[in-house]
């Protein structure tokens, strides 16, 4: 029986964590929110502008309203050029919603509707049955989701928190549950046992793309006997139906995205310099004394800053004894996690490269979000933009002009 791990989760000072970030605001500006009534009518609410009350208003003149909001004098250097960083960084989806770095369930959603992604990049909120405002992804059968896969997660690892004082404190600890689970691999020593480490983050531009990703791998095990590396992707089902193949054709997707980017990390093909731009980081800020003792714990005693982290991290991905050999997803029944389905396919790279191509100019601002072809409309059954959807609009008006034609 393979001994329980550690993973490790940041816990960041309140302005500093990212959930405050997690309401709808773009470019610094509260967006709309879009809420469904119950006669079927969409209507779109601008929340109100921050009234200032006047005698605060013209207690300062312009200039003395400057100095108190930037503080110049006590602003690093180091912050100072961030801030013009983000200020040249180009006005496209990738940017202006992902902040420079795509989740690998971005292109996956992509790829299920497109038009749907983008809305709910405009619209993160709707009114559900009971009334309530949530996050449009926030539904039940999403939210047993996560915890089966917590479920998971904890089979084998034991959860601990770290206090960090900066963001690159907090990617010191990404770095190190990395770091724990790859050298767990590399020190196995029970040659009869698979070896099996969970929620493992990873990151990359694949074949030296336009487009970054991050992303976290539900499982990574490796069996000694064989010497097969396999990622393995977890998802749940309301139902003992199978998938429909247009839903498994975006989770095989996921997996070999997940597949290609641990190759490339083994393989030594992650641009560091990239890393640290792509996620506006210091690699030379001094980690807090919580996370380097955490890595001296771990028998790493020479970690000080964020770059040392990732330097040990592909040290020791560069002597993992293979590269992926293996993808599968594994389906769980909501109501009855004794229930699987367990789905195995072959990686083909020409047509991830192909995809990426395809969708890269989306995300870089190039072309306009793309909705569903005619045979895939079954989705909008389940959407919650279908009344306001431009897309599925267009393709009606334009099935009724062929209609016309044709009588």
């Amino acid at each position: 029986m393979q001994e329980r791990q550690l993973i490790f989760e940041s816990v960041l000072p309140s302005e500093l964590d990212p959930a405050r970030y997690s309401k709808p605001v773009i470019d610094g500006i509260e967006q709309a929110l879009t809420v469904t009534c119950t006669n079927g009518k969409t209507v779109t609410h601008n929340p109100a502008e921050p009234k200032v009350a006047p005698s605060i208003k013209n207690d300062f003149d312009d200039d003395e309203l400057v100095a108190f909001a930037e503080n110049l004098e006590n602003i690093s250097p180091e912050e100072l050029e961030r801030r013009a960083k983000k200020k040249e960084r180009p006005n496209n989806p990738l940017f202006k919603y992902r902040r420079g770095v795509l989740s690998v369930s971005d292109l996956s959603a992509q790829i299920w509707c497109e038009q749907q992604l983008y809305y709910k990049f405009l619209y993160p909120f709707v009114l559900n049955d009971e009334g309530e405002i949530k996050r449009v992804d926030d539904k039940p059968h999403m939210l047993c989701g996560t915890a089966l896969h917590l479920e998971r997660e904890l089979e084998i690892q034991t959860k601990v928190s770290i206090e960090c004082k900066t963001r690159e404190d907090s990617y010191g600890v990404r770095l190190l549950n990395m770091v724990q689970g790859i050298n767990g691999l590399l020190t196995w020593n029970k040659p009869n046992e698979r070896y099996i480490t969970r929620e493992m983050p990873i990151f990359g531009n694949m074949y030296g793309g336009k487009l970054y990703f991050r992303g976290i791998i539900d499982e990574i095990n490796y069996d000694p006997r064989t010497h097969q590396l396999e990622v393995v992707e977890f998802k749940t089902r309301a139902s003992k139906t199978a998938p429909k193949p247009q839903q498994t054709y975006t989770h095989e997707v996921q997996v070999n995205i997940y597949r290609t980017l641990l190759d490339e990390l083994i393989q030594g093909e992650v641009d560091k310099s990239l890393y640290f731009e792509r996620f506006n980081l210091q690699p030379s800020t001094s980690l807090c004394d919580a996370v380097r003792n955490e890595y001296k714990d771990r028998g790493f005693p020479d970690i000080d800053t964020l770059e040392n982290a990732f330097d040990l991290l592909m040290r020791l991905a560069f002597r993992m004894p293979t590269i992926t050999t293996n993808g599968a997803i594994e389906y769980i029944l909501q109501s009855d996690a004794t229930w699987k389905h367990r789905k195995e396919f072959q990686r083909d790279e020409k047509h991830l490269q192909d995809l990426l191509i395809k969708s890269e100019p989306f995300w870089l601002g190039t072309r306009e979000p793309e909705g569903v072809d005619i045979e895939d409309a079954f989705k909008c059954q389940w959407c919650d933009y279908g009344e306001i959807c431009a897309w599925r609009e267009e393709k009606a008006n334009e099935f009724s002009r062929k209609k016309k034609r044709l009588n």
